[in-house]
């Protein structure tokens, strides 16, 4: 009782201090606000790269900003959720409209980014969505050169920056039913990128599930 009556009080303490925000428009509020999880929960997207379809949950703006970074750089659980909710919405849509049973494929990050984020944030959330839908996760891209940052370039230079620079880990993939996995598409360099890679190794990309899509695709 006394623990317990400890930490409630701690908690209480901290809440003064701290007090919760929404994490996508950082106003005061347990969780998400009612506008917020209206936007984030609210749509469905369906694009392509070349003839690869890409199935997508949210369109990219402030609040899909602010959560991918909570997720991204900050760790945040509750980030973390968010978009693994959005990601399965995605999956379900790709597996009802390709009718396939695949493997997860998360895009890599680079070693520079595991580092700095402590964590390979992806190939985790990958691996929770594949974990409550049954369907295996694979990590078979990596990456075999050092690339820039995408965020800094335009939709050429991101394309030139990645051409060749994944491979795949592992040559057995003949007749594998691949759905590839991201948290944003915005010009489709990355994925194209990864298809590329997985189709010179005998695996069948037959699309790819993000949580968010910037759109236009620039």
């Amino acid at each position: 009782m006394l623990k317990n009556f400890i930490m409630m009080f701690f908690r209480g303490i901290n809440e003064l201090l701290f007090p919760p925000r929404c994490l996508g428009c950082r106003t005061l509020h347990h969780g998400l606000c009612p506008q917020c999880l209206s936007i984030w929960k609210g749509s469905s997207f369906q694009t392509k790269i070349d003839v690869i379809p890409v199935f997508s949950s949210v369109a990219y703006a402030s609040v899909a900003t602010n959560i991918l970074l909570a997720s991204k750089e900050d760790g945040i659980e509750e980030a973390d959720e968010m978009l693994v909710e959005a990601l399965r919405h995605s999956l379900y849509r790709a597996i009802a409209a390709l009718k396939i049973r695949p493997i997860l494929v998360p895009i890599p990050s680079t070693s520079r980014a595991v580092r700095h984020r402590g964590r390979n944030f992806l190939l985790d959330i990958a691996a929770r969505v594949g974990q409550l839908e049954s369907l295996p996760v694979r990590e078979l891209l990596r990456h075999n050169r050092i690339v820039q940052d995408q965020s800094i370039l335009n939709a050429r230079a991101r394309h030139e920056n990645l051409s060749g620079a994944l491979s795949v880990t592992s040559l057995s993939g003949k007749g594998v039913d691949v759905l590839l996995i991201d948290d944003l598409i915005t010009t489709g360099a990355t994925l194209n990128e990864a298809v590329r890679a997985l189709t010179i190794s005998g695996f069948a990309v037959r699309g790819a599930i993000t949580a968010c899509v910037a759109l236009p695709l620039r």
